[in-house]
């Protein structure tokens, strides 16, 4: 899968969310991501860098019903 590829799946499961978006769901359902927690990491947060440089409006919140508290990712 190639990067554009990434961050337009990436954008299609944030855009379709009904509710926020943990970071360890997103790797599950985006095909493209390292399977190592740190390149993982990195990966993602380069993701979400790009993301906003585009314009794009990711918000973060807490996933609803995660105990404790888990930052979650949509697009509204």
């Amino acid at each position: 899968m190639t990067k554009v590829e990434r961050l337009i799946t990436l954008m299609n499961e944030l855009l379709g969310a009904p509710r926020a978006i943990s970071a360890d769901e997103l790797r599950q359902r985006v095909p493209g991501y390292p399977q190592t927690t740190e390149s993982f990491k990195r990966q993602f947060e380069r993701d979400k860098d790009e993301l906003r440089e585009m314009g794009v409006p990711l918000v973060l919140e807490t996933v609803p019903g995660s105990d404790p508290p888990v930052t979650g990712y949509r697009i509204r």
